[in-house]
């Protein structure tokens, strides 16, 4: 998958080139729909729990969003944040305006450093020259992999369809049912929140025991 993960850096590199740190370089459709994926993850967070003290891997962090959401609902004590993502040029942004304690940022796909919670917001969404069987398995593949490093809860959001696909434009979806069987058998109690809003997206949250 090194070549896909290298397509994926690179379109989202140019379009950050292009648009700066704003929602649509990540392939969001507005803000206000950014805002509220993150306030599911948020609640997801909020409503577990949690130790006082946590930490977490924002995996796929683009130029940082999600961090900006985190320390709106949490004093900057409570938590310590690690982003990560395929694209440099974001993450290069990150560092140099998000240099703080307790907050760092990686040029990666997925981490090996373990966490309390690990989310992912939109980041299976683009599947550019793939398959869907072969997205299906890149997806579920890397499930197991950052669940193997999750102490807490593996908090993600899909797009959902009654039937799976990709458009033209490489969004991929997925049956619902699908997502919550493969984690159900294969990790632990999982949980799903919508929005009426986003009407065709479904955040689920996997929680160990």
């Amino acid at each position: 998958m090194r070549k896909f993960e290298k397509e994926v850096a690179d379109d989202y590199n140019s379009r950050f080139h292009k648009y700066g740190a704003q929602p649509k370089a990540s392939l969001w459709f507005s803000e206000q729909r950014q805002l509220l994926r993150f306030d599911l993850i948020i609640k997801c967070i909020k409503i577990s729990s949690a130790p006082s003290f946590f930490d977490l891997n924002d995996i796929g962090c683009g130029y940082g969003g999600f961090l900006k959401q985190l320390q709106a609902n949490f004093d900057k004590d409570q938590f310590c944040y690690r982003g990560f993502d395929l694209a440099s040029e974001p993450i290069e942004y990150c560092k140099r305006h998000f240099g703080q304690k307790g907050v760092s940022f990686f040029c990666s796909s997925i981490p090996s450093i373990h966490a309390d919670f690990n989310i992912m917001s939109g980041t299976f969404n683009y599947a550019p020259g793939l398959t869907l069987g072969t997205w299906k398995d890149y997806l579920f593949s890397s499930l197991n992999s950052i669940w193997s490093i999750t102490r807490h809860s593996m908090i993600f959001n899909l797009m959902i369809s009654e039937q799976a696909k990709i458009t033209p434009q490489s969004i991929s979806y997925i049956e619902k049912e699908a997502v919550i069987n493969f984690c159900q058998k294969n990790m632990g109690e999982t949980s799903t929140y919508l929005s009426s809003k986003l009407s065709k997206e479904i955040t689920f949250c996997v929680q160990k025991k």
